[in-house]
């Protein structure tokens, strides 16, 4: 009799230490996304969605919600209807379903702020165009307007930075005003793909009210460009467009990618823009967003 209690002494021993590891084990897991960076995702990546009109805008926070299980989420007026664009009511009515929802629009996503005019009052004028989104992002509760910077091309660096700034602070001026941020991505021209130039562009400016938005698909130089821009962001894009057998994006390294961002123990928001063709929307955004929970610190 004693050569078997000993055995089934430890069987019992083993299972209740399993019993015991398994909610620590999910604790710290829980842990250690709180710890890191919060998955978001852009509107856009839903965009064919939305063209076939199998997903209407006023559903998409809960929809990004129950398919998902993301609450921070972006908006972007190209899936919405021409004549909703500008009606603020639309925008109270999806601020509500957002809500209902248990989603956050954390930001706003615009065009390319133009400082490419010829005067200081023209390149003012780049960035007053922006002002609308704005007043959509207040409406909507949302922290950030994201723009591209439309900088002039052929000149030198120091002029390219003074005239986008000419153009970019009294529009984060007038952001400031409303609780709002404006984030730059890179695109739109050759120096605001630069990294080290938008990082310097936010060094110089050093205004509360406009800082960067690294995006993995729109930098000349992705890796270098994330690792310069990431002391001034706010907020980060991770694009994909296709995926190995093994999950891995095919264009870019994430592992370089992550890691630097995971380097600068950023917390904040890394928002999936999915622009691939083979797999469908939800699919492809399902696979980014198993990526980036692979890469957490």
């Amino acid at each position: 009799m004693k050569t078997n209690i000993r055995p089934l002494n430890n069987i019992f021993a083993l299972c209740l230490s399993f019993s015991v590891l398994l909610p620590a084990t999910a604790a710290a897991h829980e842990k250690k996304k709180q710890e890191s960076y919060t998955i978001g995702l852009s509107m856009y990546s839903l965009r064919h969605l939305f063209k076939d009109g199998s997903l209407k805008p006023l559903d998409y926070p809960a929809f990004a919600k129950k398919t998902f299980g993301i609450t921070e989420i972006d908006i972007w007026d190209g899936g919405f209807p021409q004549d909703k664009r500008n009606d603020l009511e639309f925008y109270k009515e999806l601020k509500k379903k957002s809500d209902a929802a248990g989603t956050n629009i954390f930001l706003v996503m615009a065009g390319a702020v133009d400082a490419t005019g010829e005067t200081a009052e023209e390149r003012k004028k780049g960035g007053d165009a922006h002002r609308k989104y704005v007043d959509h992002a207040a409406i909507l509760g949302s922290k950030f307007v994201r723009v591209f910077l439309k900088a002039p091309e052929g000149g030198k660096r120091k002029v390219a930075i003074d005239n986008s700034i000419e153009a970019l602070k009294p529009l984060a001026d007038y952001a400031k005003s409303k609780g709002v941020m404006i984030v730059i991505e890179p695109g739109a021209s050759t120096w605001a793909r630069n990294g080290h130039f938008l990082a310097a562009l936010a060094r110089i400016m050093d205004h509360p009210a406009c800082r960067l938005m690294p995006d993995f698909g729109k930098l000349a130089d992705p890796y270098c460009g994330t690792v310069a821009m990431m002391p001034y962001s706010e907020s980060v894009s991770a694009k994909s467009w296709s995926f190995d057998e093994k999950g891995d994006e095919k264009s870019l390294s994430y592992f370089r990618l992550i890691r630097s961002i995971n380097d600068v123990e950023y917390k904040k928001i890394i928002s999936i823009e999915y622009e691939g063709e083979k797999m469908g929307p939800v699919e492809g955004v399902k696979a980014t967003q198993k990526l980036l929970e692979k890469h957490r610190p």
